[in-house]
């Protein structure tokens, strides 16, 4: 593998789930042209309280 298949992997992810979810989550709010920053934030706050409660199902909190 080389880095370049890793880098363009990893940029396909974020792009297609993290910067995507901010993206539907803005639209909701009727936001319908966010700013690229601004929508990776709200996927990466998104996703992180998706593993958080995640987390907290399987110690049963």
């Amino acid at each position: 593998m080389s880095s370049r298949f890793v880098r363009d992997l990893f940029s396909f992810l974020i792009d297609t789930f993290v910067t995507g979810m901010g993206r539907l989550l803005l639209r909701e709010m009727n936001e319908y042209d966010p700013p690229e920053i601004l929508a990776l934030v709200i996927g990466l706050a998104f996703w992180a309280l998706v593993v958080f409660l995640e987390y907290a199902a399987v110690l049963g909190w």
